[in-house]
């Protein structure tokens, strides 16, 4: 998976095609692919998966510099796109511009700025790929190879965090949140079922490479990193890690080419992974991530068993993969595709048949059911029987009160980013959500069926570019088409019950690799004025894109930056920089809350009320901006705007500790 090649599939300019490429020479083409798609991966993950406004906000800014820049050299594009590419790109776009026109009635403009800057930071990068990319043969074997690389140094981060904890000192920052996720694996995501979803969309593109990597060498490395992966997913203890797990590999298995081939590699993995596993099974200082000797040895131990493991399925690997090229097929095993499809289907209509048999709707009926109750003893549970507990977790309950919220909000939704808004008022019982904990339902809330519609079309135009560049690539880049498509629906699986959305570094990974399926086949020059237009396309939606994400992250700047000095004792500079953060963006109900708390600090209350009253008028949703002009009220002597602005707090958050007493 070497950058420095001679690969076939490079297009080259007309004026040098006559030339043989030396064997030393570089690939641009190649390099650029694995800095852009290597490089986003790993500083997104790096840092908390890009889930900070400031992280992906500058990542968002390079990528779309980097498009402006592009397109006003005529580097940009460099390829014309396919159909279903230009109409998935339509689709991403209407969706950035529907939640920029949601500004205009969300109920905090301030949370749907952030999430304005966040889908034009994706839109960019699904832009950048699609201009940059080239030619379909060559872009799916790079991509899927460093996608899978970068995945797979976060994945051995995150092992060695929890096998060597005093290695990585900043590995604990979630459980200085949440203390009682100290069990479950979560850096450097910071978040164990985002972690559990990278596993998954990891597992197929290392399958791929493991199936047909040019070299036994890069086949060995990546059957190696399967045992590791499935480790890596054990430890979060996700249970929708593993439902993308058992997808992912299905879909790879059901659309890759020359199946059969492939299964002894699938059982080798599988086989190291179980290895693994029921050793940490038995470890259980280390599986409940205690920072205790026992634990201490028995990760040092652990590591030495992952060595082992991982290179006996390397070295297995290697072997399969030195049969496949010598020896041939036997006649019994070649499976033609029309009697292979009529196989499959045999084998649906009995397992159809096998799972009605067995009172197999029954037995979802009770999942469901199950799946409804709000918590269960057995979630708290660090081993394998937490993977057999059906409970949601609360999920049912935010679906079904974000569903009931849309009354009225049918088309256009409350504004991206609202959702908490939208859910404390209305909360059956304590919780502290930002999420909906689904993509689609929070999408169909916060931005109306509209929303819903381009978002959730982009996502099946994706999975169906995808699909199709499975039957229309060449044989030997039929199962790196498969693995993404694979990959692919393990996020729409993973966005289906968690905020995967939220988290850049899923999706930036998953758009990296839908543009490699959607890019044509060949290089295809476009004609110079569609170019032209283009360009000009590019450069205007790089400017606006540009300002989108920068209003927000310098409002954002501005305010830590008051936080700071206000912690520092220095409540001049502190509101001097909230003043700063209400220039950029005078409508941040977060900046005017500051504000009134710094001049409370001071001792001027009449006018920290003011700006109290003014935060409480930007986002009269928010519970939180209310309790504070309460209290200021009270201090300036006003009782009865004190108690209208206290009830209004204990009408938007009834649930909160703060209200109960």
């Amino acid at each position: 998976m070497r950058a420095l090649t001679a690969d076939r599939d490079l297009a080259v300019p007309a004026t040098l095609s006559s030339r043989r490429p030396s064997a030393l020479s570089i690939d641009a083409g190649a390099l650029w692919i694995w800095v852009l798609t290597g490089g986003l991966v790993l500083y997104l993950g790096l840092n908390g998966g890009g889930y900070d406004l400031v992280v992906r906000s500058d990542a968002a800014i390079i990528v779309w510099w980097v498009v402006l820049l592009g397109a006003l050299a005529g580097v940009l594009p460099g390829v014309r796109l396919t159909r279903i590419g230009w109409v998935a790109l339509a689709a991403l776009a209407g969706f950035v511009v529907w939640n920029a026109l949601a500004l205009g009635w969300t109920i905090s403009s301030e949370n749907t700025a952030a999430e304005l800057s966040r889908v034009a930071g994706y839109l960019g990068v699904l832009v950048l790929a699609l201009a940059s990319y080239g030619s379909r043969a060559r872009a799916l074997r790079h991509v899927v190879g460093a996608v899978a690389a970068a995945s797979v140094v976060l994945i051995a981060l995150a092992v060695l965090s929890r096998l060597r904890p005093h290695l990585f000192p900043s590995a604990h920052t979630t459980t200085d949140f949440l203390p009682g996720a100290a069990n479950r694996l979560g850096w450097p995501l910071n978040y164990w079922n985002a972690l559990g979803a990278l596993v998954a969309l990891t597992l197929p593109l290392l399958l791929a490479v493991a199936a047909t990597g040019r070299r036994l060498a890069v086949q060995g490395l990546a059957a190696a990193a399967i045992p590791l992966c499935a480790l890596c997913g054990y430890l979060t203890f996700s249970r929708g890690g593993a439902i993308a797990v058992a997808v992912a590999v299905i879909a790879y298995l059901l659309l890759a080419p020359e199946r059969l081939q492939k299964l002894p590699t699938v059982a080798v993995g599988g086989a190291a992974s179980a290895a693994l596993i029921a050793g940490v099974v038995h470890r259980h200082a280390l599986e409940r991530g205690l920072m205790t000797p026992a634990a201490d040895r028995q990760g040092l131990h652990l590591l030495l068993a992952l060595v082992l493991v991982c290179i006996g399925a390397g070295v297995a690997q290697m072997a399969i993969g030195l049969a496949a090229r010598h020896a041939t097929l036997p006649p019994l095993l070649r499976v033609p595709p029309r009697r292979a499809a009529a196989m499959s289907a045999a084998v649906a209509v009995v397992l159809i048949a096998v799972f009605v048999a067995a009172h197999g709707p029954r037995r979802l009926d009770h999942a469901w059911t199950r799946f409804k109750q709000p918590s269960a003893a057995s979630l708290h549970s660090t081993s394998l029987s937490r993977f057999g507990t059906l409970s949601g977790n609360g999920r049912y309950t935010y679906w079904k009160v974000a569903v009931k919220a849309l009354r009225g909000h049918v088309a256009d939704g409350y504004g991206p980013g609202t959702f908490q808004q939208i859910w404390l008022p209305r909360a059956p019982f304590p919780s502290y959500v930002r999420n909906a904990h689904s993509l689609y339902v929070e999408t169909l809330v916060e931005t109306g069926v509209v929303g819903l519609v381009l978002l959730g079309g982009f996502m099946l135009l994706i999975l169906a570019g995808a699909a199709r560049a499975v039957r229309g690539s060449p044989p030997e880049r039929r199962t790196h088409a498969a693995a993404v498509t694979a990959a692919l629906a393990a996020f729409a699986v993973s966005c289906a019950f968690d905020w995967m959305w939220q988290v850049p570094v899923l999706p930036v990974a998953a758009l990296l690799l839908a543009a490699a399926a959607l890019v044509p086949l060949r290089r295809r020059p476009a004609g110079a004025a569609r170019r032209m237009a283009v360009r000009v396309a590019l450069s205007a939606g790089a400017v606006a894109a540009l300002i989108a994400i920068g209003i927000p992250l310098a409002q954002t700047t501005a305010l830590r930056r008051s936080q700071a000095d206000a912690a520092a004792g220095n409540t001049t500079a502190a509101l001097s920089a909230a003043h700063d953060a209400l220039r950029v963006e005078p409508r941040a109900a977060s900046a005017q809350m500051q504000v009134a708390l710094l001049l409370e600090l001071q001792g001027r209350i009449p006018a920290a009320v003011v700006a109290a009253r003014q935060a409480a008028a930007d986002e009269p949703q928010n519970w939180e901006p209310w309790f504070v002009l309460a209290r200021l009220e009270a201090e300036a002597g006003h009782a009865r705007p004190a108690l209208v602005a206290f009830r209004r707090a204990r009408a938007l958050n009834p649930q909160s500790a703060l209200f109960r007493r």
